[in-house]
């Protein structure tokens, strides 16, 4: 695991749900299992908002930044081209 705070997450949740008297292993699977397929939904529910957002900025605001982003590098270019006075 690449994430250190599912480890955490695993190590102070799961205990709680573990009966110590019932076998370990069916009771880790399952609880392993239901946390993949609802991470996994909630990953592809941020995924989709993101779609969503990034087709809405496409749409209203990718024109704009454009504009403005492309007026701060001509800025630039001409400050780069200017000599600079001598002291």
């Amino acid at each position: 695991m690449a994430n250190p705070f599912a480890v955490v997450f695993f190590v102070a949740l799961f205990p709680q749900f573990i009966d110590p008297a019932a076998p370990v292993l069916p009771r880790l699977l399952r609880l392993g299992i239901t946390y993949i397929v609802v991470d996994r939904v909630i990953l592809l529910i941020w995924g989709w908002f993101g779609l969503r957002a990034a087709g809405a900025l496409k749409r209203f605001s990718f024109g704009l930044v454009n504009k403005i982003y492309g007026g701060l590098m001509i800025a630039a270019a001409e400050l780069l081209a200017t000599p600079d006075p001598e002291p």
